[in-house]
C-alpha cells in the first residue's frame, strides 16, 4: 500500500529540525530495515494552516477520513490539526504499518498511519504534490534522491546520520525529471490508470495485495510511460462489452509489447543468429535483450524466451479470435509480470529518470523558444 505516517510538527521546539527528530524516531526502531521491503519515501508538511474561506471539516475529512486502512489516533490528530507532517511510504505492507504504529505510539508527536489513494484528488494534492521525494529503501540499502543532477541539494552529514540509523549501504540516486514541472505522469489521470491496473491484477492473477503493490511500483518506477500503456489497457478492459472491445484491448497489449521492445532493445538492421532485429521483429528483440543480460545460461534463456513467445501469442490471438474477457485480462497481467522479470535482469540500465519525460522536456524547450521569439520581436 501507500502508507502515510503522520506527526504533529508543532509539538517540537521551534528551533529544532522536526524532520530530523522524526526521521530518527522512525528509523531507530529498525523495523523498516529488518523488513527488507523495497519502498520509496517522500516527506513534507501535509498541512500547515488554513486560509480564509477553507472549510476545516471538509479538509479534515478528505485528508484523514477517506482511507481504506487507518490507524489514526483521532484525539491526537484533532489536537495537532492542521500542523501535520507526513512520511509517505510507497509499497509498505499493511502489516508493516501495524508494526510501526505500535512502536511509534509512545512518541507523543505521532498521530497515526493511514493509506493514501492518489487516484482521489485531495490525496494527490496533500500527499503527493506537497511532498518531496527523499529515499529509496531496500532493507539496509538506502539511496538519497536528488533531481536533475543537483547533488548539492542534500546535506552530506545526512549520509553519516543514516548509517548510524542502520543503513549500511548509502548512496545517491538521480531521479531525473520525475516529480518536477516536466513530469507528464504526475497527474490524476495517471494515478487513475494505476488504480485500474491494480484492480485488474487483483481480479485476474493469483497475487496478494503486497505483491500487487510491489509489481505496480516496480513497473511505474522503472518506466512510467510504458506503465501508462498498461493502465490504459486495464481501463479499456474494464468497460469492454463485446468481441470488438476485447480485440482493441488485445491490440493495446500488443502495442505495449512493441513499446517494451523499443525501450529494452531498439531496432537495428543487422541480424543475430539469422533472426531479424528490425522494428517489426519486436519479439526477437526481446529475446536479444535476455541474451545480453541474463547470466544463468541457455536453460534460463529458453525459459524466459518461451514466456515471451507465449505472452506475445496470447495477445496476438486476442486480435483475431473470440477470446473470453478473463483470458484477455490474464494476457495483459502476464505481460506486466513478464516485464518485471525482464526489468530485473538490468534494473539500473532500465531505470532512466530522463528518457520517459523527453516529450515534456521538448514541449518546455519549444515554449521557451516561442517566448524568446516574441521578446525579440
Amino acid at each position: 500500500m501507500i502508507i502515510a505516517l503522520l506527526f504533529n510538527w508543532r509539538a517540537y521546539p521551534e528551533n529544532d529540525n522536526y524532520w530530523e527528530k522524526i526521521r530518527e524516531v522512525v528509523f531507530k526502531t529498525g523495523i523498516i530495515q529488518k523488513s527488507g521491503r523495497h519502498m520509496k519515501l517522500a516527506v513534507g508538511d501535509i498541512l500547515v494552516g488554513l486560509t480564509r474561506g477553507q472549510d476545516p471539516e471538509v479538509i479534515y475529512r478528505n485528508a484523514f477520513a477517506k482511507s481504506d486502512f487507518s490507524l489514526v489516533d483521532d484525539y491526537r490528530l484533532c489536537d495537532g490539526f492542521p500542523t501535520v507532517f507526513g512520511m509517505v511510504f510507497e509499497n509498505m505492507p499493511r502489516m508493516l504499518a501495524v508494526e510501526l504504529d505500535a512502536a511509534l505510539l509512545p512518541h507523543d508527536c505521532y498521530l497515526g498511519a493511514l493509506s493514501v489513494h492518489l487516484e482521489f484528488p485531495p490525496h494527490r494534492v496533500l500527499y503527493r504534490s506537497r511532498l518531496s521525494p527523499q529515499y529509496r529503501i531496500h532493507g539496509t540499502r538506502l539511496r538519497r534522491f536528488f533531481s536533475m543532477g543537483n547533488e548539492e541539494c542534500y546535506d552530506p552529514e545526512e549520509i553519516s546520520e543514516m548509517q548510524l540509523l542502520g543503513f549500511s549501504d548509502v548512496a545517491l540516486e538521480d531521479t531525473g525529471m520525475a516529480r518536477t514541472v516536466l513530469d507528464d505522469f504526475d497527474t490524476l489521470r495517471h494515478f487513475e490508470r494505476i488504480a485500474a491496473f491494480r484492480e485488474l491484477l487483483s481480479s485476474a492473477v493469483d497475487l496478494n495485495e503486497d505483491e500487487i503493490y510491489q509489481l505496480t511500483m516496480l513497473l511505474e518506477d522503472l518506466s512510467p510511460k510504458l506503465f501508462n500503456a498498461l493502465g490504459a489497457a486495464a481501463e479499456r478492459l474494464k468497460v469492454a462489452e463485446n468481441e470488438e472491445d476485447l480485440a482493441q484491448v488485445a491490440l493495446s497489449g500488443r502495442r505495449y509489447m512493441e513499446q517494451l521492445a523499443d525501450a529494452l532493445f531498439p531496432a537495428v538492421e543487422c541480424k543475430r543468429r539469422g533472426r531479424a532485429l528490425t522494428a517489426a521483429a519486436y519479439k526477437n528483440r526481446l529475446w536479444a535483450f535476455v541474451e545480453d543480460h541474463d547470466t544463468n545460461g541457455p536453460a534460463r534463456l529458453q525459459e524466459i524466451g518461451a514466456e515471451i513467445d507465449r505472452v506475445v501469442g496470447e495477445l496476438n490471438g486476442g486480435l483475431h479470435s473470440n477470446r473470453s474477457k478473463k483470458r484477455v485480462a490474464a494476457a495483459i497481467c502476464d505481460a506486466a509480470i513478464l516485464t518485471a522479470r525482464l526489468f530485473s535482469l538490468a534494473p539500473e540500465m532500465v531505470r532512466n529518470g530522463y528518457l520517459a519525460y523527453m516529450e515534456g522536456w521538448r514541449g518546455f524547450v519549444e515554449e521557451l523558444a516561442v517566448q524568446n521569439d516574441r521578446v525579440g520581436h
